[in-house]
């Protein structure tokens, strides 16, 4: 027998080297080491995961059968490995759906904030959002339902929209959003929004007629008909000039200027009182305003009185002399007055002197006429406020006693005669 022996040396990493040899023709196999696989003469060696460097010994023993030239030929084949890699991967869509404030006002703007991120390791296709309004918010377009298409999202990424919508009634409104794409299917969330309504009323009301002079009171209230608290609530009540402001109670009043600071509860009300008396006649007005700052609110509302003027007329009788003899002479004053706040009209006077004396004249601010011992006055037209009219009637004394000057002044205010004497003693 002999041997043929082989070294296979790896230039690189090989995952598979087959070594072939044919037995030539005249021999026979004897053994192999390593231990190969003998097909007739074909004797194949197949090595595994040789390392760049690596060396590998064959060695092939056969004997020969007949006398001749003997030659072989190895067949060396390396296999590298071809690989490649599938990715399995799945897309899988996260929606988030906020608004940043809880309460909102009616009428008010209300954002909505929508994210969609693909949290899967494979592209999510055309992602599209479908954003479904409640009743009680509207988008300025008018449509209730909005429609965002933000094609495929990559692994990981994400993508927001706004969605500004209005509040248009009072309630609590949930809107809910879909995420949706053609190969992860769909996912959805929603968020709420309260929204309340503020609101602030103030009336006034008061005496209607008073007279100047006298007082008039006035009764202020002032209530929150929304459905939130109000804690910086100011209300204000203005007297007019031609009024005086007497009282406020729990006011901080500044001239004729009352202020009440307070709080109402949603749905409270609070009374405020305010008494004020009349400088002059005529109409006027007082008037109130309530408002809030936190909410910009604001109400206003007045009262008026008429402020009527009264007259009020006063007689006085004086005589300048007295006592008389007979034959002397005295002047018989009168004197009215007006002392009320509004004019008198036809404010007349009569006169009538005893036996004990005799009229001299007459005369005044109207036209006297004598007779006998009588004298009547014209009446005068108007007599103004704290106007005073004077009267003076000269009188001679005839004879001995007691005697009594007696006048009587009337007007179109008085209902009957008002008198008035003055005793003059004549000796």
């Amino acid at each position: 027998p002999y041997a043929y022996s082989y070294t296979v040396t790896a230039k690189q990493d090989l995952k598979r080297v087959v070594v072939q040899e044919q037995i030539p023709a005249g021999a026979v196999y004897v053994s192999s080491n390593p231990e190969a696989e003998v097909s007739g003469s074909n004797v194949t060696w197949t090595l595994y995961n040789l390392a760049k460097g690596t060396q590998a010994p064959l060695e092939l023993m056969v004997k020969a059968t007949s006398v001749a030239d003997l030659s072989s030929c190895a067949t060396v084949t390396t296999y590298q490995d071809a690989c490649t890699t599938t990715a399995v991967g799945v897309p899988v869509l996260a929606i988030v759906k906020t608004t940043p404030n809880e309460q909102v006002l009616v009428n008010t703007g209300v954002p909505w904030d929508i994210t969609v991120t693909n949290t899967g390791n494979f592209c999510a296709y055309d992602v599209v959002i479908t954003d479904t309004l409640p009743a009680g918010v509207v988008h300025e377009s008018g449509n209730s339902q909005l429609v965002a298409e933000l094609g495929t999202l990559a692994p990981g990424e994400s993508r927001e929209i706004i969605v500004n919508t209005t509040a248009t009634a009072t309630g609590e409104h949930c809107n809910v959003a879909v995420a949706s794409s053609s190969n992860a299917g769909s996912v959805q969330d929603d968020a709420c929004v309260k929204v309340v309504e503020a609101g602030l009323e103030v009336t006034k009301a008061g005496t209607p007629m008073q007279f100047v002079g006298k007082q008039a009171s006035y009764q202020i209230v002032v209530r929150n008909t929304g459905d939130v608290p109000l804690s910086d609530v100011v209300v204000k009540d203005t007297v007019p000039a031609q009024n005086k402001l007497l009282a406020a109670p729990a006011a901080q009043i500044n001239g004729n200027t009352a202020t009440w600071t307070t709080s109402l509860d949603a749905g409270e009300s609070k009374n405020f009182d305010v008494t004020v008396m009349g400088l002059e006649e005529g109409t006027y007005c007082n008037q109130v305003s309530a408002a809030s700052a936190a909410y910009g609110l604001s109400g206003a509302d007045d009262a008026c009185t008429e402020w009527r003027g009264y007259p009020a007329l006063l007689i006085e009788v004086i005589d300048t002399e007295d006592p008389l003899l007979v034959g002397e002479e005295t002047t018989y004053v009168i004197q009215i007055t007006n002392q009320g706040t509004a004019a008198d009209t036809n404010v007349g006077l009569k006169v009538q002197l005893p036996s004990e004396l005799s009229v001299v004249s007459a005369a005044g601010d109207s036209k006297g006429t004598i007779s006998g011992n009588n004298v009547n006055f014209a009446p005068y037209a108007v007599l103004n406020a704290k106007e005073i009219i004077q009267f003076r009637v000269v009188a001679k004394a005839v004879s001995v006693g007691d005697a009594r000057f007696r006048a009587q002044m009337n007007s179109d205010l008085l209902k009957s005669p008002v008198p008035e004497e003055e005793a003059t003693q004549v000796y």
